[in-house]
């Protein structure tokens, strides 16, 4: 782990991710106008959540049987 400072001393710790190198290349095509992949991670882990987590837990709050994740967005129009 690597732990960088920056001007406005603000600190960062940064970490090796092995990929593929096919893997690579696709991230590279999501990269648009300067985001870092560190940015773009995050934007395509927030866009697409783990579907299996969250259907658990919504069953398990709701006490309810399992739906699935495609007719629990339809109902919240997400």
């Amino acid at each position: 782990m690597q732990t960088m400072t920056s001007m406005g001393s603000k600190t960062r710790e940064y970490t090796t991710l092995p990929v593929r190198t096919e893997t690579l290349r696709r991230l590279r095509g999501y990269t648009v106008g300067g985001v870092g992949y560190d940015q773009l991670l995050n934007d395509l882990l927030d866009a697409h959540p783990p579907e299996e987590f969250f259907l658990e837990h919504l069953r398990r709050l709701n006490r309810e049987p399992r739906r699935a994740w495609g007719e629990i967005r339809k109902e919240l129009d997400v």
